[in-house]
């Protein structure tokens, strides 16, 4: 492998980080709606995961790319 060239990280690897944040980040959301006495919506709780989890994965593969040049 080039030195150059960054280090790949697996496309399942990739996924179960994306969906471990994601759920992290849905569930102190969902902990803070229950504090303030507000109802738990499925929905959110999904589109919070879907959404940071895609945006994490994203980030990690770029602070990857970025750290190895």
């Amino acid at each position: 492998m080039n030195n150059n060239e960054p280090d790949k990280i697996p496309w399942k690897n990739r996924i179960v980080l994306g969906l471990f944040s994601g759920l992290v980040y849905a569930g102190i959301m969902a902990a803070f709606d229950y504090a303030s006495d507000l109802p738990f919506h499925e929905v959110k709780f999904v589109f919070s995961t879907l959404i940071f989890g895609t945006f994490m994965a994203i980030a990690t593969r770029w602070m990857v790319k970025k750290k190895k040049k």
